[in-house]
């Protein structure tokens, strides 16, 4: 009989995390490498990924950081090559890194947005697409997007202090693109064996701008609270193992049911 329980093993699997030092990215990373990955997380900083690799590893996961600048063609091509020369192949990309404007919607310049997109939709393809080639390779692999709720519905102004201040134009625009994307990818390479799906979140406790903020936020959600870093750990196994085998395409919303309304 079939051990079910082993579908969801990430067992010499190499699973890449960009933006994997922090938030959302860091529990990501703990919950992969608990359930047997290698996990490869970047940050922009060198030092910093060497940090949070080295904290995991003190844990007993096994973990590896590298630098990474989604803006730079170099550096992405260079992080490739370092992941395959170090570990022989990549079975598992988890697209988290992100930068956010810290310019109001009614203040951004064509100068920022090109920034935020460069980095938010160009550098996510870009990345993907070198590995992709690799996965090709390889016979196959598995792509995880990281989406967001404002990526499905609208910021509403009522739960900010200071809405005019606190609404930001690029978040959506670039957490819609992405869950597109994900589609795309989806259809495009299924007859490569490689699976691509979508993880669209709410919002993370520790991230709550302030306590005018929270309440409100959470008057929204069914659950009634902000996500912590565990209610993550399951969603991200499942749709990195053989669980979700069967999916591709898809985009799974973990919000507390925020988005049910």
């Amino acid at each position: 009989m079939n051990d079910d329980r082993e579908l969801f093993s990430l067992e010499d699997k190499v699973v890449v995390v960009t933006g994997g030092t922090q938030r959302y990215g860091y529990y990501f990373c703990r919950a992969l490498g608990q359930a047997g990955a290698t996990v490869v997380l970047t940050s922009r900083d060198q030092g910093r990924a060497d940090d949070t690799a080295r904290e995991f590893t003190d844990m007993g996961l096994k973990a590896f950081g590298y630098s990474l600048q989604l803006s730079d063609d170099g550096s992405i091509e260079a992080f490739v090559d370092a992941v395959i020369a170090d570990h022989d192949r990549i079975d598992v990309l988890v697209n988290n890194a992100r930068t956010i404007s810290e310019m109001s919607a009614n203040e951004l310049t064509r100068e920022e947005l090109d920034r935020v997109f460069t980095i938010n939709l160009t550098g996510v393809i870009l990345l993907t697409r070198r590995i992709v080639e690799e996965m090709k390779q390889a016979g196959g692999g598995n792509i995880i997007n990281i989406g967001s709720i404002y990526g499905i519905v609208g910021q509403n102004p009522s739960i900010y202090r200071e809405p005019q201040a606190s609404l930001s134009l690029d978040y959506p625009i670039f957490k819609g693109g992405i869950l597109a994307y994900t589609k795309q990818l989806a259809t495009t390479l299924a007859q490569h064996n490689i699976r691509a799906n979508c993880l669209s979140l709410g919002g993370l406790r520790e991230t709550a701008p302030d306590d005018y903020f929270l309440p409100r936020y959470n008057q929204r959600v069914p659950l009634g609270r902000m996500a912590t870093g565990e209610d993550v750990a399951g969603p991200i196994v499942f749709l990195a193992s053989d669980a979700s085998g069967y999916m591709t395409g898809a985009n799974l919303v973990v919000d507390g049911g925020l988005t049910a309304w």
